[in-house]
């Protein structure tokens, strides 16, 4: 028998024994599911239960977005919502918290968030960093036959870190795939000039190089300290591995940005003891281990998911990190299943059947500017959704604080906006004008003019009887709105 023969069988029995473990893992799925959802069974049959995903791009406020959202629900006297109908209306009497004991997550620790909220002086609560989840019980009173009832609608929120969001389309790459992708981000001028001697390092290795442990240890600290700069200093948004910008794990693999034009019969071929072959098998592991389940136990719950975007920020830092941020929107929309829910959908297999966008901290600019950040943020939504892939999936974009930390003044006839600074200052400031359009060639130097700062939360919030807030009644309404 030819060598050729011989990888041929072989490549046939890889196929069929990856088939075979692709049969075993989906039965192992439908024997999970069918088991976790029996007992929710009539509540997601009746529109009684929606679970809802969120995230958030780095800084976006995704902790503080969560404890508004319970505070507005649960204090129905002093919520103002005028744009929610149940709550203008009446009909929303408030809101329990409660464990979301079937999903095995940690509780999101809406009491400890909400006490830095009202402290004194207050403070943003902390960063979350890994999975959490909660049941919202959300009471409403209704009117049927002349006569008034009650009604319950359970709110399962999910909340997880969007670092982890920015991995999802490694489901649909191998190691070669990922590390041809990331040689055209790499060199993009806001990567490239960051880590020059870290990259032409990367640069310079063969894939078929054999490489001690110790260096490639090395040059994983290395790349995972560039991916933290690359957040950090420049405001990117589409960094891989996400969670390595969250933990110290040893994940251990980089990009080879040298992967040219090798086919993948030269790559399979290559010594189990190269550098491609062993970070190929790290980044294989990383996939297996941390992505995959955590779509599998995660996504396939979802109703509707709802992804919060620093974009003033994002704006503020230049052209290259609002790019990177569409970047990062193109390659995860492809991997939300989104469509209509029909009645045996809705037991087994939900698919998102709203996707919504929303631009965070809009107290940082003028009450005029909000509709121009909306404007902004549709316009890069469009660029990436208007693909006959996308036809037909429920696309929203919204701008908010979650805390409203800012009010308007007049100071020698201009407008501006007064708060106190993070070190307790009181602040009056001003800000470039948003466009409501992506920025062209010379428009850039229109926001060259500085990030506005950052401000701490309103004194007094637990006294005042109301979490002060802008614009959390519309995103109620386009989470909510239908089932309510």
């Amino acid at each position: 028998m030819s060598a050729s023969d011989d990888e041929g069988q072989q490549d046939t029995r890889v196929k069929s024994e990856g088939r075979l473990r692709s049969l075993r893992r989906h039965w192992k799925q439908f024997r999970n599911e069918a088991r976790d959802k029996s007992h929710w069974a009539a509540e997601r049959l009746l529109d009684k239960r929606i679970c809802i995903g969120i995230t958030g791009l780095s800084g976006a406020g995704k902790s503080t977005l969560i404890t508004s959202l319970i505070y507005q629900l649960s204090h129905p006297d002093q919520a103002q919502l005028p744009g929610f109908a149940p709550a203008l209306n009446g009909r929303l009497l408030g809101a329990e918290l409660h464990p979301a004991l079937d999903t095995g997550l940690p509780l999101f620790e809406y009491p400890r968030c909400l006490e830095a909220l009202t402290a004194n002086p207050p403070r943003w609560p902390e960063s979350t960093r890994d999975l959490s989840a909660l049941e919202l019980h959300v009471h409403l009173r209704g009117r049927r036959l002349g006569r008034d009832y009650r009604q319950k609608l359970i709110l399962e929120l999910r909340d997880y870190p969007g670092e982890w969001l920015m991995d999802l389309p490694l489901l649909q790459m191998d190691f070669a795939t990922w590390c041809r992708h990331q040689r055209d981000l790499l060199d993009g001028a806001s990567r490239a000039d960051l880590a020059p001697g870290l990259l032409g390092e990367l640069r310079g290795i063969a894939p078929e190089a054999v490489i001690e442990a110790g260096r490639l240890d090395s040059l994983w600290q290395n790349y995972r300290q560039f991916l933290r700069d690359c957040r950090s200093e420049r405001k990117l948004s589409y960094l891989q591995p996400g969670r390595a910008l969250l933990d110290n794990d040893e994940y251990g693999f980089f990009p080879l940005p040298a992967l040219h034009h090798q086919t993948e019969q030269e790559l399979r071929a290559l010594p189990d003891d190269s550098v491609y072959k062993v970070l190929e098998a790290r980044y294989r592991a990383y996939v297996e281990k941390k992505v995959a389940p955590f779509v599998e136990t995660h996504f396939r719950h979802l109703d509707r998911q709802l992804v919060l975007v620093d974009l003033i920020s994002t704006l503020f830092a230049g052209e290259e990190a609002l790019e990177d941020m569409r970047k990062a929107f193109g390659h995860i929309a492809d991997t939300f299943r989104y469509g209509s829910s029909g009645l045996l959908r809705k037991l087994w297999r939900p698919r998102i059947d709203r996707l919504i966008f929303a631009a965070t901290k809009v107290d940082q600019v003028l009450a005029a500017d909000h509709d121009a950040l909306r404007q902004l943020l549709g316009q890069q939504l469009q660029q990436v959704f208007s693909g006959a892939r996308h036809r037909g999936l429920p696309l929203y974009c919204e701008a908010i604080a979650a805390v409203r930390c800012s009010n308007e003044s007049v100071r020698d006839g201009r407008r501006m906006l007064v708060g106190h600074g993070m070190d307790g200052r009181y602040l009056g400031f001003e800000n470039a004008e948003i466009m409501g359009h992506l920025p062209q060639d010379q428009e850039w130097q229109h926001y060259t003019g500085g990030l506005p700062p950052q401000l701490r939360p309103p004194a007094g919030i637990g006294r005042e009887g109301y979490l002060p807030h802008i614009r959390m009644d519309a995103l109620l309404n386009l989470l909510l709105g239908d089932k309510v």
